[in-house]
């Protein structure tokens, strides 16, 4: 066998830094729908480089099974249950291959189905532990070809390559055998998706198939993970995660977003749905993260599984068995309680009663059919006693004892038929033996009572300017108050190259300070991949930019499950494709959008629109001055200062954008007027809008700077415009209308003089004004004015926004 050493260092613990396992059990590739969703969540989700461990396709391990029972049982009818399974899976590449390709996999099929065949007339002996690995086999080879077809790099590998064992009741991985084969096998190939089969490994000196045991895919996982040492292995499941109770029993349960190792094990052992004790026996607890998410909607929140420095005293998951049965042995006899324990079966909770003199042992129905063959051959002299039909409900959390939580349970099911009741040996949950059968209506008060959840939500601030920093200065102060009902935390602070992440929310103390400190370079698109994974109920990323790059990511960022409140203008007023793509992927998964201060700073003119047309008015028209930086320089302009110094006071001021043509050109006022016609329901695109702007055309494509070194070049005929208007009695101001009339759109931008008494003449510096004419507001418009520009009333609106989306989830998670 050839060394690692052939393998640089340098190159193995790359593996290890960027490779990591995704996993999909049989029910996530039960049919070629399932099969294409996998695929998508592979090549979306799963690095260029990553491992994918897949289970046999849906029920294909139980049709073999039943095979090979029936050519026993039933000879007749196995023939026809071999068909059903060559039927099914060759279904499936007809379904997802074509041409060569599909070829290809009908004719490894075919000699598959030929050996099955002579297995099944007697000419060919297969194993059992084969036969099942056909399952993997098929699975593997099925995935990794239909990527290729897709145009993603990808192989498949059988785990009996390089997944050495000893034979056993479970087998024993000979770990650096193994390790040593996988890594010369992949090492080679960065770039490359490689599927791998779960359950199945060989025999180290024979080479014969060996079973890892039912739910081994999972085991697989985390075993061929920490061969390779990564640092996160995620399990993809048809739940989103694990939840504060089982979802088919309790209604209004909530999904976890984290929890620590010795949590999980102690749920896996108490029998959860989801979770396996074996799963976590090669964890690296110090390096490895085990996360479980939902393959059917990806979006959902999801569960990480790790070592944290800190876990609260708080009871997580109240978990429940039906059936379980108890076990009897006097203490007298000692051999048998020795013999007894020594089956390596662990039981829900034991305990010794001296009023009795004897010890208790519970287990779960399924372990009944193993105690009892035990029993027939160990315990001829029926010391142990055996009664059947007690339930169990339990308690998990780390410190259950310190819990608020314990002492309801306690109080609760001591009205109950208690068997039992004690705190497990680690201290990680507090069990309840009853003597009864459990009824879902006590599982749901029990629920209710134990469990009030304040949802996590997870805040992303992009951009750190004067809108930011003001924002981030206003949450800080009501904090509190958005936490009464949920946990509300800003898990990172980004500007267009750094970016301060912590998940535990970062200190907003001193926060520009530990910016500076903290933050280390970052793609977005790449920070996309990362998120999802995010320990929260909601994700929201606050675009506080005027980035044309962050908007082109608002589909990405729905997709991937999180929420966008924007002061951002680029996406509202996108050319139309993108606008369309982004409210398409904004209502394919759900999301909100909430961007009032686009247009008009702080003012409620989104809410009022909207809260119209959803009362049933028609919207006809709306114009006004819907620039709050115009608004100052026209109010202010009366002739005792030059225009250009004005632009240079309002940008020193804040009013401006970091380049004032984006205000003089008119471009700022376009996408706010954009915004507002789509939401009424327009199809404008820039092209529709008739612009007059105010920057000559030897200014429009210089430098910034030289622009602002050149503003004088605006005086003159900025006073002539002036003069014009005052010739009329009138006054300049920068208007924007629209307007529907039998189905056409109309838009204009410009310069029109207003008579002097006119309100539009006389607003406050600074003030923004909207005229609404619509079926309702004909005679007298509807008109909404106030401050529109200023970095304390846009953060104030961006807040706003905020207690709105906030109101929007709660009204979703009631109902």
């Amino acid at each position: 066998m050839t060394n690692n050493s052939s393998i640089p260092a340098e190159r193995i613990q790359t593996i290890a830094d960027q490779v990591q396992v995704h996993k999909f059990g049989g029910s996530s590739l039960a049919d070629a729908y399932c099969y294409r969703r996998v695929a998508r969540i592979v090549t979306e989700y799963a690095g260029a480089s990553d491992l994918v461990v897949v289970s046999a396709a849906g029920d294909t391990t139980n049709r073999i099974l039943a095979i090979l029972d029936a050519r026993h049982t039933q000879p007749e009818y196995a023939p026809v249950l071999l068909q059903a399974l060559k039927s099914y899976q060759q279904g499936l590449i007809e379904e997802l291959l074509s041409g060569r390709q599909q070829e290809q996999l009908f004719e490894l099929s075919e000699g598959d189905f030929r050996r099955l065949q002579s297995w099944l007339i007697g000419d060919e002996e297969i194993p059992q532990a084969e036969l099942c690995a056909y399952g993997e086999l098929w699975s593997s080879r099925l995935l990794a070809t239909l990527l290729q077809k897709q145009g993603t790099r990808a192989d498949w590998i059988d785990s009996r390559d390089f997944l050495s064992a000893d034979d056993a009741a479970e087998p024993i991985i000979d770990t650096s055998s193994s390790r040593e084969k996988l890594i010369q096998r992949i090492a080679p190939h960065s770039g490359t998706r490689f599927i791998v089969t779960g359950f199945i490994c060989a025999e180290r000196d024979t080479g014969r198939t060996l079973l890892l045991g039912r739910n081994g895919s999972d085991y697989s996982a985390t075993l061929i993970g920490s061969l390779i040492d990564v640092k996160q292995v995620t399990i993809w499941k048809d739940v989103a995660g694990v939840y504060s109770a089982d979802p088919r029993k309790v209604e209004r349960v909530v999904s976890l977003p984290s929890l620590d190792w010795a949590e999980a094990e102690e749920l896996a052992r108490l029998g959860s749905p989801v979770l396996h004790p074996r799963t976590f026996q090669p964890v690296n607890r110090e390096r490895m993260i085990i996360n479980v998410r939902s393959s059917l909607k990806v979006e959902n929140q999801q569960t990480r599984i790790g070592q944290y420095d800190f876990t609260e005293a708080q009871a997580k998951v109240l978990t429940s068995l039906q059936d379980v049965v108890l076990y009897s042995i006097p203490l007298s006899q000692q051999g048998v309680i020795r013999n007894f324990e020594a089956m390596n079966l662990t039981p829900l909770v034991s305990w010794s009663e001296s009023e009795s003199a004897e010890k208790f042992y519970a287990f779960h129905q399924n372990h009944l059919q193993f105690i009892q063959q035990w029993l027939a051959a160990k315990d001829a002299e029926h010391h142990v006693h055996e009664v059947s039909g007690y339930s169990m409900v339990a308690l998990v959390g780390a410190r259950i004892a310190e819990s608020k939580q314990y002492a309801v349970l306690k109080r609760e099911v001591e009205e109950q038929s208690l068997r039992h009741f004690m705190l497990a040996d680690n201290k990680n949950s507090a069990i309840a033996l009853l003597g009864q059968k459990l009824d879902q209506r006590l599982l749901n008060r029990l629920h209710s009572l134990l469990f009030n959840f304040r949802r996590s939500i997870g805040i992303l601030v992009l951009g750190r300017g004067n809108i930011g920093s003001e924002w981030i200065s206003l949450f800080r102060q009501q904090r509190d108050r958005l936490n009464e009902n949920v946990d509300v935390r800003i898990m990172g602070i980004a500007n267009s190259k750094r970016l301060w992440l912590d998940y535990g929310g970062v200190d907003l103390q001193d926060w520009t300070d530990n910016f500076d400190r903290l933050a280390r370079p970052y793609v977005l698109t790449e920070l996309l991949r990362e998120l999802p994974n995010a320990p929260f109920d909601e994700l929201v990323v606050m675009d506080l930019t005027d980035a044309r790059e962050v908007a082109r990511l608002y589909p990405s960022f729905f997709a991937n499950g999180m929420h966008i409140i924007s002061a951002n203008k680029r996406a509202g007023a996108a050319e139309e494709a993108l606008y369309r793509e982004i409210r398409t992927i904004q209502h394919e998964y759900k999301r909100e959008w909430l961007y009032n201060t686009t247009v008009g700073a702080g003012l409620p003119l989104n809410y009022a629109i909207n809260d119209l047309m959803n009362s049933g008015d028609k919207i006809r028209s709306i114009a006004g001055i819907f620039s709050g930086t115009m608004s100052w320089l026209f109010e202010n302009f009366d002739g005792s200062m030059p225009f250009s110094d004005l632009v240079r006071q309002a940008r020193e001021q804040g009013f401006t954008e970091p380049d004032p043509r984006e205000d003089l050109s008119c471009h700022d006022i376009v996408r706010k007027l954009l915004i507002v016609a789509r939401d009424i329901g327009a199809q404008l695109d820039w092209q529709d809008v008739e612009v007059s702007g105010l920057v000559p055309w030897q200014l429009q494509t210089v430098s910034q700077s030289e622009f602002l070194e050149r503003l004088d070049e605006l005086d003159e005929p900025m006073q002539k415009l002036r003069q014009d208007a005052q010739d009329e009695g009138k006054v300049p101001r920068l208007m924007a209308s629209f307007s529907v009339e039998e189905g056409r759109s109309y838009a204009r931008v410009g310069i029109e003089f207003i008579p002097e008494g006119d309100m539009l003449a006389n607003l406050i510096p600074g003030e923004n004004i909207f005229v609404i004419h619509s079926d309702w507001y004909q005679e007298m418009p509807l008109v909404i004015s106030g401050p529109g520009a200023g970095r304390h009333v846009t953060a104030g609106g961006v807040q706003s926004d905020l207690h709105q989306l906030l109101g929007h989830l709660a009204a979703q998670q009631s109902h």
